[in-house]
């Protein structure tokens, strides 16, 4: 799916996948083997991409089919976002433990994605969003209206 959108998304606005890779700073193999779902592209590429084409990052991650336009927002605060994951978290009175076991990784990743030790990565971004009904748009406070209905789902 995120292949696939990626390749749907860079066609209709005109662009090469050369000049994805060159807006990226990473090779035309490396962004071609993204959209061709050779490899998955890091959450972070990711949300430069929705960040350049103005559109949420959950439909470019098949987290949902509604495409909507997003502002520009040029750089995510990796602590915003940990401590947004930490929220949805305690929101639903888990621990980190729960999380680890319904994302299949350990606790020790949730704590470090929690803590802003590193950036979730994109697979598990997507099944976090899923699995706890919240949008990564929300998590990563592109849409920063929104933060509130985060919390409280």
């Amino acid at each position: 799916m995120i292949s696939e959108r990626l390749k749907e998304r860079r066609s209709y606005e005109g662009y090469t996948q050369q000049d994805i890779a060159t807006m990226l700073n990473v090779g035309r193999a490396t962004y071609a083997g993204w959209e061709c779902g050779k490899d998955i592209i890091p959450l972070k590429r990711m949300y430069k991409i929705a960040n350049h084409y103005r559109i949420n990052l959950d439909y470019m991650l098949g987290i949902t089919n509604h495409e909507e336009k997003m502002k520009y927002k040029k750089e995510f605060d990796i602590n915003q976002v940990a401590k947004n994951l930490r929220k949805v978290r305690k929101n639903r009175k888990l621990t980190q433990t729960d999380v680890a076991n319904i994302l299949h990784t350990t606790q020790s990743n949730i704590h470090k994605y929690e803590t802003g030790k590193c950036l979730i990565t994109t697979m598990y971004a997507v099944q976090f969003a899923k699995n706890f009904d919240c949008s990564l748009d929300d998590i990563f406070d592109r849409k920063k209206n929104e933060i509130k209905k985060l919390i409280t789902k």
